[in-house]
């Protein structure tokens, strides 16, 4: 196989495989903050936390690589800096992601033993009333 004719993703189809992640999670936040009545209050900032965290994981993600591709742009590429720069993100990237996947999975253990009643310290408490249509509207005239 000729080397030439597989080369790395541009950096702008990079950037664009993340952007859709970082929106998303942008949602996830917005989502949560507005059910946080409905999940409990821990329930949903930890939701609203761990997709904050996820969604700057993917910011990070952009960052680094448009902080490697200015440094491999340069005509005078020192390979010590690019391992350190590369090297500080993917723990940064290991960590951002960890965590904020770790909050997202707990707000759902949280709200889980909320709903069960039971006393696990970090969400007891009452689970909401189910959800119940309202009465059909009476049709016909006003009674007075």
């Amino acid at each position: 196989m000729d080397s030439s004719t597989v080369e790395p993703l541009s950096v702008g189809v990079q950037i664009g495989l993340r952007v859709p992640v970082i929106l998303i999670a942008l949602a996830g936040v917005l989502l949560a903050l507005l059910m946080l009545r409905r999940l409990g209050a821990l329930s949903g900032i930890l939701a609203a936390a761990g997709s904050l965290l996820i969604a700057a994981d993917q910011a990070a993600n952009v960052l680094w690589i448009l902080h490697v591709r200015s440094i491999t742009s340069g005509g005078d590429l020192d390979i010590d800096t690019f391992n350190t720069v590369n090297n500080a993100y993917a723990v940064a990237d290991a960590v951002l992601i960890t965590i904020g996947v770790a909050l997202v999975v707990a707000s759902l253990l949280v709200r889980r033993s909320a709903a069960d009643g039971s006393p696990a310290g970090l969400g007891a408490g009452a689970a909401p009333a189910p959800w119940s249509p309202a009465p059909p509207p009476a049709w016909g005239p006003p009674q007075e």
